[in-house]
């Protein structure tokens, strides 16, 4: 996994004017897709089919297109599509949606309602449209639920704008060149989509602090999906003097902030950049789209790179940059340069896989002379730059134009745009940001009305709050603050309460559901299997004092292991009945009597490895407090018989 980027709060964000905004995308545990009947399941094995596709951009109800639709179309991508059986003709566009998941509409309702969002009486169905073959229609069904609303985070109430229960999308496989490689099993998955108003934001923490607040109340339903991928949050990020720019796909919470300091950083380097040149009294129409052939000036070159090139017949094209010479290098994020982010946008629009300008020629192994040469056959001042390409004639072509309009570009200051969120904080062109004309009504859907009495039956079925939980934890159980935090979005809290109910100690409760299971699937064992009539039924065992606590972990790990097995054969199994304190002296008596030799050697030191030799014999069926004590107060006794002092 690539290191992340260590930031740490470097400017003044409200000076700078710093906004946010949030989109969290949270998978919902519904049991099956929002738009037909197959299950949720991802999987594994090798597809049984695969089909090809190309996607075309569609006009507006407006008669226009949407300018991120049309950068996808120019890609001109080849989208493979992986098949299971577990997927149906809906999925590939064959087949009509069918009547949205009850369910999962009745849990999108509760979450706007937690929320404190008013809920629309009409819920229609919407067409967004995506190009990039996330989804085989090239649209994805959206329906708005709930607006406005809020909640308290980071010290402040923070206002929400609206939540959207919507399909979740195909899962990307690989993305090489002009194809890219979808898997369909993850489409159709229930999602909501829960969006902030725009917040000033004085320290990009607080963003992290928002996250949580929200994510928390999600958990606290017990019917969203948990794990890396189940949610993923979408920053939109702007200075004042900058633009608004979307970072999409951060699924790691702490990284928030991470992304906000270095989106900040990037502006604020294009904004220098702008005003670098704008000193040199140049314009966007100073940059020329005049495009030479210069494989000539590196037919004796030793550059690698450039020598593949020439072998491979490639076109080698280049094009000048007035007054860039300096600037391609300069870094605005990290230690990414702008010249990188051109390669980037040439990769996302081309397929190719760099490019090669004067400032950098030099560590690719061009010569000084070759650089000079270059320089002179483009007709350069001392201040201007020069990039090349090399691939075919069309992709060439395509990638100087990509370059030519990022260029001018920086005259607007920071052009507002889609970036991909990388794992290290920072971010990587991904397409223009889409506008209004990419939504569009579903003409196959009909709407869904929202009647009051649907509303009122939700809500009085309404979970506790989160933070309510953890106070009633706290105050009524004395349960420590960090477990009392984490057991409130459990998906076992309902477990729990009811437990407590049965006059259980809800520390070892508490210990046992939030630390001991998750300790168990840390090792690899399957917890999934654990039924919540199995942890019952251990429960009930210790309750009526056929088990020790002691028991507990060895009974979950051996149920998890072998699911089918029932809870009296797994307690004769492995010997965890519980014993008497009357046969507990008397395995203590018999370890005395074999150690004999060894307790006249070592004397009190000999305690330790005798509580060992106990322990081997009684561990889970007993008490180990009452072990313990039992077996101190018998030691001591022996030592007076032997004659021993302490």
């Amino acid at each position: 996994m690539t290191q992340a980027v260590k930031t740490k709060p470097q400017f003044d964000y409200s000076a700078l004017g710093l906004k946010c905004g949030l989109e969290l995308h949270q998978q919902l545990e519904t049991g099956r897709k929002l738009f037909c009947h197959c299950k949720t399941d991802l999987r594994l094995d090798e597809p049984q089919v695969t089909i090809t596709r190309h996607m075309r951009p569609t006009l507006s109800e407006l008669g226009e297109y949407d300018k991120a639709a049309l950068m996808e179309f120019k890609k001109k991508k080849e989208i493979i599509y992986q098949i299971h059986d577990s997927v149906c003709s809906y999925e590939i566009d064959e087949t009509p949606p069918f009547d949205p998941d009850p369910n999962a509409v009745d849990l999108a309702i509760t979450i706007a309602r937690l929320l404190q969002m008013d809920i629309l009486d009409e819920l229609h169905v919407n067409r967004k449209q995506y190009l990039d073959g996330s989804i085989p229609t090239g649209f994805q069904r959206t329906m708005i639920v709930g607006i406005g609303g809020k909640v308290k985070a980071a010290g402040k109430t923070i206002n929400l704008d609206m939540l959207a229960l919507e399909e979740d999308s195909c899962r990307e496989i690989s993305n090489i060149g002009r194809t890219i490689t979808w898997r369909v099993d993850r489409l159709g998955t229930p999602l909501i989509e829960i969006a902030t108003k725009t917040i000033t934001i004085s320290d990009p923490d607080e963003i992290k602090l928002i996250a949580e607040g929200i994510g928390r109340i999600l958990r606290s339903t017990g019917k969203v999906k948990r794990g890396l991928g189940t949610i993923r949050q979408d920053l939109n990020i702007s200075i004042e003097k900058g633009a608004r720019i979307e970072v999409k796909g951060v699924q790691v919470l702490d990284m928030l902030p991470v992304y906000v300091t270095l989106e900040v950083e990037r502006q604020l380097a294009l904004l220098q950049i702008k005003e670098l040149l704008e000193k040199k009294k140049l314009t966007a129409e100073n940059f020329i789209a005049e495009f030479k052939d210069c494989k000539e000036v590196f037919m004796k070159t030793s550059s690698k790179m450039l020598i593949e090139a020439i072998n491979e017949k490639k076109q080698i094209l280049g094009v000048k940059l007035p007054g860039m010479k300096g600037i391609l290098s300069k870094k605005i994020q990290a230690e990414k340069t702008f010249g990188k982010e051109l390669a980037e946008r040439v990769k996302v629009i081309t397929g190719l896989g760099g490019i090669l300008h004067t400032d950098e020629l030099i560590n690719y192994g061009v010569k000084e002379e070759e650089i000079a040469s270059l320089c002179k056959f483009f007709k350069c001042k001392s201040t201007d730059a020069v990039v090349v390409v090399s691939g075919n004639k069309e992709d060439t072509i395509s990638a100087l134009s990509e370059i030519m309009i990022r260029v001018k570009e920086i005259f607007t200051g920071v052009p507002e745009e889609t970036r991909h969120a990388n794992e290290d904080g920072t971010t990587s062109f991904r397409r223009y940001l889409g506008g209004a004309g990419r939504m569009y009504p579903d003409t196959d859907s009909y709407p869904i009305i929202v009647t009051q009495a649907r509303i009122n039956r939700i809500e009085e079925g309404l979970p506790e709050l989160p933070d309510k939980k953890e106070e009633r934890y706290i105050r009524d159980l004395n349960l420590p603050e960090e477990i009392a935090k984490e057991l409130a979005i459990s998906p076992r809290a309902d477990l729990f309460d009811e437990l407590i109910k049965a006059e259980l100690d809800p520390m070892l409760v508490a210990v046992t559901l939030e630390q001991t299971l998750k300790a168990l699937a840390r090792d690899a064992i399957p917890i999934e299997s654990i039924t919540d009539n199995k942890i019952k039924d251990i429960f009930s065992l210790l309750k009526n004092k056929r088990i020790a606590k002691e028991a507990i972990e060895p009974l979950l790990k051996h149920l998890a292991e072998n699911p089918k097995d029932k809870i009296d054969t797994t307690l004769e199994f492995l010997g965890l009945e519980l014993i008497s304190e009357e046969k507990l002296s008397q395995i203590i008596d018999e370890v005395f009597k074999i150690n004999l030799d060894f307790i006249k050697e070592n004397g009190q030191r000999a305690l330790g490895k005798l509580m060992g030799h106990v322990m081997e014999q009684v561990r889970g069926k007993i008490d180990g407090k009452i072990v313990s004590d039992t077996l101190n107060k018998k030691f001591k006794a022996k030592l007076v018989e032997l004659g021993i002092t302490t």
